[in-house]
């Protein structure tokens, strides 16, 4: 295996090549270190995520009372959903001791601040989950534009050398071209997963707040049956 790598042509390019490509193809490297430690954290992350929220909402259809609410928030507090229930219902709860110790109904303007309040929450745990996706997000933008000034310093390079040999005799121009090249190739094998995981995280956090809206729904109208006296 290390044979094949390090005794590939390709190998031998680079180790021939003079200290910016070097510089331009590390700067690859790390950003390609960077971007798979994410999606493999992202990736385990959401699927955890996902089985969670579709236990969740299994439960949520069978759920008509306040209390029955309670438990489910409970049950799920690690998930997103989980999470977004035990926010708003500490928040109703503050509303309650503090202003219905003794009648405990809400009026219409601490319902509208409710509604508020779950919008809120919902854009607080989107903002949670985007964690880290600007980095692929810039990643797979930056990257062949890295590629290219590497490839664009590496053809310079070998204009002057072919300058200097007084030749364009392919045995000169190639290794140099070969060269400059490998920079933009390896911005694009950058480029193009962390892109594919960015388009698939963010369809995913989609669907996550299409989820949260409806978890919304089903729990103000809960709290209207049961606190709220038009």
């Amino acid at each position: 295996m290390f044979n094949f790598i390090f005794g590939s042509p390709a190998w031998q390019l680079i180790v021939q090549s003079d200290w910016m490509t070097k510089f331009v193809l590390l700067i690859l490297f790390l950003l390609s270190v960077s971007c798979i430690a994410i999606v493999t954290f992202k990736f385990m992350l959401f699927k955890k995520q996902k089985n969670k929220m579709t236990h969740l909402f299994i439960r949520l259809k069978g759920v008509t009372t306040f209390n029955e609410l309670l438990n489910v928030g409970k049950d799920f507090q690690e998930c997103t959903g989980g999470k977004f229930l035990a926010q708003n219902l500490k928040e109703l709860k503050s509303i309650l001791d503090q202003q219905h110790q003794n009648n405990q109904k809400l009026t219409s303007q601490e319902l509208e601040y409710l509604e508020l309040s779950t919008n809120q929450t919902i854009d607080q745990l989107i903002m949670e989950n985007e964690t880290y996706l600007p980095i692929l997000g810039t990643s797979a933008a930056v990257s062949p534009l890295i590629g290219l000034f590497g490839t664009v310093w590496g053809l310079i390079h070998s204009f002057v050398n072919i300058s200097q040999e007084k030749s364009a005799d392919i045995a000169v121009v190639a290794p140099g071209i070969a060269e400059a090249l490998t920079t933009t190739l390896a911005g694009l094998i950058v480029a193009i997963p962390a892109m594919i995981a960015f388009h698939y995280f963010s369809n995913e956090l989609r669907k996550q707040e299409q989820q949260l809206d409806h978890l919304a729904d089903k729990y103000l109208n809960i709290i209207k049956k049961t606190f709220y006296k038009s």
